[in-house]
Order: structure tokens, then sequence, then C-alpha cells
């Protein structure tokens, strides 16, 4: 109930929510303010909502809240052998009705990469971490559904270890770590999107020292980045052009962003991170 109440309050602090009660209020202000300064408040209120939702929707800004977060945590270079590697969940959808297996979603390449890194001989297991969630009334959590898309992948199931009791990155924290342990580690990869591992590493840090684990070393390895620098950039007047217009790719990157930093600030104030 709680995470479902959070849920629903922090959706006021996202670009759609905000710009729907910015509007909303403004609107109501507007046609029914017993005033005309009451309603020309409401008309700027209104404005206001549009405004959040171009300024959020923009390719420019979605690009620099992206970076932001994504360039702040990079890998160390070349990737070092480690014992094992945690992947967190949030990337794979369970096997449920009509879909015939677990599919992955946007931050699939977490379980991706994951798989890479054993493939490649970097790491010789892997921690999953996702259970299924308070609000989840799937059966299948999606730690099982990431180990039936790992054996596609030529991952043993006796490399792969199950964390199918977690429901956000604290308790990711919690219960993946003790695991590793358990196998010995001394190295391992944490594997999680780009935006995501600031707050990740952090908790991950945290968690190690409030369990007294000691002589764990968590390297980074981000991966679902969202921006990229490529060989070569489009002329500038086209870039400022396409992404002066609001979309909602950007839009959706932003929220994510926002996402992030939100989370940042919530669990330092719990002390976390």
């Amino acid at each position: 109930m709680v995470i479902l109440l959070v849920k629903i309050v922090s959706a006021m602090v996202y670009p759609v929510g905000m710009a729907f009660f910015l509007l909303a209020a403004g609107m109501g202000l507007w046609r029914w303010g017993r005033s005309d300064r009451w309603q020309a408040r409401g008309k700027w209120t209104a404005v206001g909502g549009l405004v959040v939702l171009y300024v959020f929707s923009n390719g420019l800004v979605a690009e620099q809240l992206a970076r932001s977060l994504e360039r702040r945590v990079m890998p160390p270079d070349p990737l070092p052998h480690a014992d094992g590697v945690i992947v967190l969940g949030g990337g794979i959808s369970p096997r449920a009705f009509p879909r015939q297996t677990a599919e992955v979603h946007d931050a699939g390449d977490r379980l991706l990469y994951g798989a890479h890194l054993i493939r490649e001989g970097l790491a010789d297991w892997m921690v999953c971490a996702g259970g299924g969630g308070e609000l989840s009334y799937i059966e299948q959590t999606e730690a099982e559904a990431m180990q039936e898309m790992l054996g596609w992948m030529g991952v043993a199931d006796d490399q792969i270890t199950l964390d199918t009791k977690s429901r956000n990155t604290r308790e990711n924290a919690a219960e993946s770590l003790p695991l590793a342990i358990e196998r010995g580690a001394t190295r391992v990869f944490l594997v999680t999107s780009a935006s995501h591992m600031p707050r990740s590493l952090g908790i991950y840090k945290k968690q190690a020292e409030q369990l007294g684990i000691e002589g764990l070393e968590i390297i980074p390895a981000p991966c679902d980045y969202t921006i990229i620098d490529p060989e070569k950039y489009p002329p500038l007047f086209y870039r400022v052009a396409m992404n002066l217009l609001p979309n909602a790719g950007s839009l959706r990157i932003s929220t994510q962003i926002l996402h992030e930093y939100y989370g940042m600030v919530y669990y330092w104030l719990r002390g976390w991170i």
C-alpha cells in the first residue's frame, strides 16, 4: 500500500503530472475565478503547464539531463576480471499471457551486457536481482525470467544465483550482496543502466558497509546509454531545428532522469547512500 501511495503522489512531480495539474488548476481559475485577478492568475498557471510540458519534451533539455547522470560514473578501461556480476532487474518482463516467453524492454541491455561479461571470460557467475514487487500479480519473478533468458544465451544454471525477494534498488543491494559473498566474491561487476548507476553504486557501497562486508570491490559496469557520441554529427542547424520540436521520446528520457534525481535525494535523506 505504501508503494502504491508513493507512486500516485510522485506522479505529480514528473513532467506530465505536473503539466496536467497546472493546466487543470489554471483552466479552473480562468473559468471560475471570482475576480479578474484570479482569472489572470489562472491563465498564467495554465501557460506554466504548457511551458513545463514543452521544456521537458525538448530534445536539447533531455540530452543535457541524460548526460549529467550517464557520464557521472564510467567503467574502468580496460575492464578487469571479476569473480561475478550482479545484474539489477528492471529490464525484463516476466512470462504472462499472452507472452509465450519472458521478454526484454528498454533496460533489457542490463541482462545482455551481464551475459556478455560472462561470455567474454571477464566473470564466472551472475546474481540476478529482481523480485515480483508489491504491485506485481505475475507468478514468475523477474529474476526467474532473467534466468530463463540467460539459458538461451548459453549461461548455465550453476552460474546463476537468484534474488527473487527484492522490490527496489535498496533491497537489490541488501539481498544480492550476501549472495555474492556466499559465492566467495572479492570483486564484482555491478551492471545497470547508465542513468541508474550513480544511485545504485552509492546504495551498494552503503549496504556493504552496513552489512559489515569488507574487502569486496564493486566495479561499475553501466550500459543502456540513451545519449551517445557518434563518429559524425549532423549539421548543427538541423540538430537545433529538430530538437526545438517537442517529442514523446525526449519527454520519456527527461522523466526517467528526473526519477533518478528524485530517487537520489530521497535515498540521501534516508541515509541509504
